[in-house]
């Protein structure tokens, strides 16, 4: 019983640093976005820069960092 145990919890620290790492690797591919204008900022240009990058520049996603639209790739 001890050593199912272990291995499970050895592979369910295996499995959540493989989830941590995709995590990492998906949010080192920012780009600032092409379409957007003016500063970004608010709830409203969170929602228009992620509607640009997502439709208009065929990105996963963006939000608003540093006062900027930045598209996740």
């Amino acid at each position: 019983m001890e050593k199912k145990t272990l291995a499970s919890l050895c592979f369910f620290l295996i499995v959540l640093l493989a989830a941590q790492e995709a995590v990492v690797q998906i949010e080192a591919c920012e780009k600032p976005s092409k379409f957007f204008s003016g500063a970004c900022i608010g709830s409203s240009g969170n929602q228009q820069c992620g509607y640009l990058c997502r439709r208009g520049e065929g990105l996963l996603s963006g939000s608003c960092k540093n006062l900027k639209c930045v598209c996740a790739c």
